[in-house]
């Protein structure tokens, strides 16, 4: 199982890592900017956005909305016509929730803070020494 999980996570971070690679490296080619310029820009830009993401996990609240049954026959009122269907009713969310929250958060902050440094790695701009 653990297994699993492994090749799971491994899969994942290949296509985030690879399909920004390609959509970043495409865009630079059609762009006429150098392609290690283009790849770190893009990991940038991926990884900033997984980080507002993290961030966006992080600060959920301890309530989460549950749909109820709406009665078919009666009509609509006419501020539903822009909200979704089915009135929504608040619940307190389980431990196993924000545990769940937390490691997702935490997670993603890995993730977009090892996309800022693969950026950093390839920009030609930046020198290691």
């Amino acid at each position: 199982m653990l297994r699993a999980g492994f090749r799971r996570i491994f899969v994942f971070l290949a296509v985030v890592v690879g399909g920004t690679a390609a959509v970043s490296a495409t865009l630079g080619a059609l762009s006429g900017a150098s392609i290690s310029r283009a790849l770190a820009t893009g990991y940038y830009v991926i990884g900033s956005a997984v980080l507002v993401g993290s961030f966006v996990f992080g600060v959920r609240g301890p309530l989460r909305s549950e749909a109820t049954e709406q009665d078919e026959t009666a009509p609509p009122p006419p501020s539903a016509l822009f909200r979704s269907r089915g009135r929504r009713r608040m619940r307190k969310a389980t431990a196993e929730e924000r545990q769940e929250g937390r490691r997702v958060s935490l997670g993603l902050f890995a993730l977009g803070v090892g996309l800022l440094l693969l950026g950093a790695v390839v920009d030609p701009s930046r020198s290691a020494i």
